[in-house]
């Protein structure tokens, strides 16, 4: 009813809800630099009024709710955002530092490695019985192959470097899962719809969607009656849901050797989501690593396939300075069964029915006999055989193992050879595809998948131990070395004019410096992509931030206006609270 009571109880209401507002002022200013802090406010409603004669008369105000500013649309658009960004910024940081591997700014990458490459064989084909020439190229062509597989070893490191970074990103992620899960469950218990919120739990937990959207592109709703959050990958595989916490494991793919991302159900099956997600730094570092790398790797080897290829085709068929009395190919190979036409590296070059010449000397080194060497048959066996029953003993051909081994051809007695391409007609590129007087030497065992040339390309070890064998030229037409030949030195060097039809499969043709050119190109393609699309997200992020920044920031200058604007509301209820009291002390002196 209305009385003098009725006044200090209005007084006392105001009093309390202006010092809660205080608080959260207070609470506010305390908190303007916190991560993740959303501004808080005191919702107040007015008493329920008394009725009496006059009419209804107002019992003060009444402290209903704390509240935070919060939307959940734009903060539902800063965790997509964040994902967005978060992808393009790990793989611009990924393609920067694979354009800095391949280092073609500076005149010391694989391009200028390649002029230095033909300018050698150019000064061979000038001086093709030098021996500071044939030196030259050695070193000239040492230093490529390790510029080639300097480049080859950093990329395949830095896939290393991704996959730890991933590894180690998952048991982060199941981290903020589980806090995320508690949080739920704390919420729920705390909170009082209407009444009781759990403001700072709720700020806690979008702190950490925010961060989790920084490693997956998650999607999620809160479940409206208890409060807790539901959160999602791949449009629907939870990550949370409720109280239960559903984690990420890392698993070893024994293809690749790298690690798989697998998501874990309650009763303990995985699935494999690697190749899945979409979104986030892990998404960012598995797209660099399981594609764009291997996409660089594999145009890298088809470079120096197609490199060790071209030139060997050349050289296998010429000369050095002087006849040999053997020659040992590189290539292991398992069996004499092995079909030179399926079973190697190179046995798509291979040219069934084709042939080639050895040349014997005697021990004047005249020419004793030229055999023409046309195996009946595809296997190393036929081209064995093939070597055998033509020469009249002075040469013969066999495997270093007997039975398996390199391929190997030797003469006998005083005896010497040559090899020599046969006029007008085809070779069918045996002695290239197994390694048998080539420039280039690679690793290669059959039976064994051949994955990349490029870790195990070198020169021939026996040029390296003897520069006269580096064929410069052809023999002449009547089986003779002549120093003065130069026709294989000049067309090596021509090769970096030659276009290759359908280089290493790529569908294009396209010469070695052209093909190498685009490769580089589409690095830098990548780069820029890269760049231009974590601009665009970072421009999105910022303006939904701000926006975010707009409702959920605490601004000092306002919460400073709503100190005062409290602390004049406190001091005008003490003031009803005295005047009160004096009212009440005037109806008590009366006698």
């Amino acid at each position: 009813m209305s009385s003098i009571g009725g006044a200090f109880d209005i007084a006392r209401w105001s009093m309390y809800s202006s010092q809660l507002a205080i608080q959260i002022t207070a609470h506010n200013i305390a908190n303007a630099n916190t991560v993740g802090y959303s501004r808080q406010s005191l919702r107040v409603e007015a008493n329920n009024p008394i009725t009496t004669g006059p009419g209804q008369i107002g019992t003060g105000v009444r402290a209903a709710e704390v509240m935070r500013s919060y939307d959940a649309f734009i903060n539902e658009q800063v965790s997509q955002k964040t994902s967005e960004y978060f992808f393009w910024n790990a793989k611009r940081t990924a393609m920067e530092e694979i354009e800095t591997i391949f280092n073609e700014t500076n005149g010391f990458g694989i391009n200028a490695q390649m002029g230095e490459f033909w300018n050698a064989w150019s000064d061979l084909a000038n001086h093709p019985e030098g021996i500071p020439e044939r030196e030259a190229l050695l070193a000239k062509t040492d230093n490529l192959i390790q510029h080639v597989q300097d480049i080859d070893y950093n990329l395949r490191f830095y896939q290393m470097h991704l996959d730890s970074g991933i590894r180690g990103s998952v048991g982060h992620i199941n981290t903020l899962i589980e806090q995320i899960a508690d949080l739920n469950k704390s919420i729920s218990s705390v909170e009082i719809d209407g009444l009781i919120n759990a403001n700072d739990l709720r700020d806690r937990r979008e702190l950490l969607l925010e961060q989790l959207s920084e490693y997956l592109d998650i999607s999620y709703y809160e479940e409206e009656n208890s409060g807790q959050i539901m959160v999602y990958i791949l449009g629907g595989t939870p990550l949370v849901l409720g109280k239960d916490a559903y984690e990420l494991s890392i698993e070893r793919n024994l293809s690749t050797g790298f690690s798989d991302i697998l998501w874990i159900d309650s009763s303990g099956r995985t699935v494999n989501i690697t190749n899945k997600l979409k979104g986030g730094k892990i998404s960012g570092w598995i797209d660099v690593r399981d594609r764009d790398i291997p996409s660089y790797l594999e145009m890298l080897n088809t470079l120096s396939r197609e490199l060790v290829w071209q030139v060997n085709s050349l050289h296998a068929e010429g000369v050095g300075l002087a006849p040999v009395t053997s020659m040992v190919g590189t290539v292991s190979i398992s069996q004499a069964s092995d079909d030179l036409g399926a079973d190697f590296l190179f046995s798509s070059r291979y040219q069934p029915g084709g042939n080639f010449e050895i040349v014997v000397y005697n021990q004047t080194g005249a020419v004793a006999d030229t055999y023409v060497i046309t195996p009946a048959g595809d296997t190393v066996q036929d081209l064995i055989d093939a070597v055998n029953s033509v020469s009249g003993g002075e040469i013969s051909a066999s495997l270093s193992g007997g039975t398996s081994g390199y391929f190997q051809i030797q003469a006998s007695g005083d005896f010497s050879f040559a090899i020599k391409k046969v006029p007008e007609s085809q070779s069918n590129n045996s002695l290239a595809l197994l390694g048998v007087n080539t420039f280039f030497s690679w690793s290669e065992q059959t039976g064994s998948m051949m994955e990349d040339i490029t870790r195990t390309m070198d020169v021939n070890a026996s040029l390296k131990g003897n520069p006269h064998l580096i064929s410069a030229g052809y023999l002449d037409s009547e089986g003779r070395v002549a120093p003065g030949q130069n026709e294989v030195a000049r067309a090596i060097f021509s090769l970096q004019d030659k276009v290759i039809p359908d280089m290493g499969g790529s569908g294009t043709d396209t010469t070695l410096s052209t093909f190498y050119s685009a490769f580089i190109g589409k690095v830098g393609v990548d780069v820029t992509n890269a760049v231009q699309n974590e601009k665009y997200n970072d421009s999105l992020l910022a303006q939904y931030s701000r926006r975010k920044e707009s409702i959920t920031g605490v601004n000092l200058d306002d919460e400073m206006a709503e100190l005062l604007k409290f602390q004049h509301l406190y001091q005008a209820a003490a003031k009803m609270i005295s005047i009160a009291d004096e009212m009440m002390q005037t109806l008590l002196s009366i006698k």
